[in-house]
């Protein structure tokens, strides 16, 4: 009996390692997509929907992020869909042009994506996707912006909107792309303090309004004090 529930349980783990290679096998790593994005235009982009843009994109660099994101979008699912026994959750709100899709299935692993598209005054549609994750050191979180031309069917890069606000060795930045509304809000973690930065959409693109510093006030307690 005891031989059986060791061969059950080793089986388990087993299938478990499996899906999980087999998730992130063929999966695009983040540094790449970040080294790379800037200098590539996408073209053949049949429309501006956030499902086709996406799809495009992950064609060129394909990850599980956006491969789970496009499968839940063509399905024609609304708000929480799930995956791998719901190890990956996708968040989609194609109201507001939103998704977003996050792994939980390792506690030392956690990869996400974020995406949304706004409309723009000349017609165009400006996509921006938020990659992050805890997998790399340091961890990597990196926004890339599109402009979608609906008559060229290209997704042109514009990297000059987070110019100012990209992480270095002394300041990281965490990309607030918005569910609803079109404000745009990106958190700063420096030797300066904490900031939060706001971007008013000016009909082209978030245009930077102003930033606040966060404080935090101490309750006394602190976690890496030991009690006598």
């Amino acid at each position: 009996m005891k031989k059986y529930l060791l061969m059950t349980l080793i089986t388990l783990i087993s299938s478990m390692t499996a899906v999980g290679q087999n998730m992130f096998s063929g999966s695009t790593d983040l540094e790449v997509i970040a080294n790379e994005w800037e200098n590539v235009t996408l073209r053949n982009v049949p429309n501006g929907s956030l499902a086709t843009m996406l799809d495009c994109f992950n064609k060129k660099w394909p990850t599980w992020m956006l491969t789970s994101a496009v499968k839940t979008m063509k399905k024609g699912v609304a708000g929480r869909d799930t995956y791998n026994n719901d190890q990956i959750v996708v968040h989609n709100k194609p109201k507001d042009g939103f998704v977003s899709v996050d792994w939980w299935g390792d506690a030392e692993r956690h990869e996400f994506m974020r995406a949304c598209y706004w409309k723009r005054s000349n017609g165009h549609r400006l996509l921006g996707i938020y990659f992050g994750g805890t997998d790399n050191y340091p961890n990597i979180h990196f926004v890339c912006f599109y402009d979608y031309d609906m008559k060229k069917h290209t997704l042109t890069p514009e990297p000059q909107i987070i110019d100012g606000f990209r992480t270095t060795e002394d300041r990281k930045f965490y990309y607030d792309l918005p569910e609803q509304g079109k404000e745009l809000q990106i958190s700063e973690s420096s030797e300066k303090g904490h900031f939060i930065h706001s971007f008013k959409w000016d009909g082209m693109k978030p245009v930077f309004s102003e930033s606040v510093k966060i404080e935090y006030e101490a309750d006394g307690d602190h976690c890496d004090e030991e009690e006598e």
